[in-house]
């Protein structure tokens, strides 16, 4: 389920990356996802803000795929070991994750004064990320 939920999160921020560096314009039903991407929020130390998304959310599914990538009839220990390391890398990127996405909702909402259907979306995604690294790992 996390491997889904970043490989989405990956699409959407790689899609807005290659726009952002390309200059051109973002599908959006609203105008407000061009607009935060071309507010100066939208690049950190001159790189998009949406590579360093596209980049948290690919290591979040390779962490998310690592365990099942090792048989655990052959290897249990070591499944166990790369589970437990990958969990606490999950909730550690989830929880960052969550907590930078609520600082963008607020800039959006209340700096920007804008709708981004790709912001928000995205927020969602980290934030069921983070629900997901706490509540699946029972799972």
């Amino acid at each position: 389920m996390m491997a889904g939920i970043a490989a989405v999160g990956a699409l959407g921020t790689g899609y807005l990356t290659i726009i952002k560096l390309l200059g051109g314009v973002a599908s959006c039903p609203t105008e407000g996802c061009d607009q935060v991407l071309n507010s100066p929020y939208a690049s950190v130390f001159g790189l998009p803000l949406t590579l360093f998304g596209f980049l948290a959310y690919a290591s979040m599914g390779i962490a998310a795929i690592a365990p099942l990538l090792i048989n655990p009839e052959k290897n249990r220990e070591l499944r166990t070991k790369v589970e437990n390391l990958t969990w606490l890398y999950l909730f550690i990127g989830g929880s960052a994750m969550a907590i930078f996405s609520g600082y963008l909702m607020y800039v959006l909402a209340f700096q920007l004064k804008q709708v981004c259907v790709y912001c928000i979306v995205s927020a969602c995604l980290s934030f069921s990320l983070f629900l997901l690294s706490i509540l699946g790992r029972t799972w």
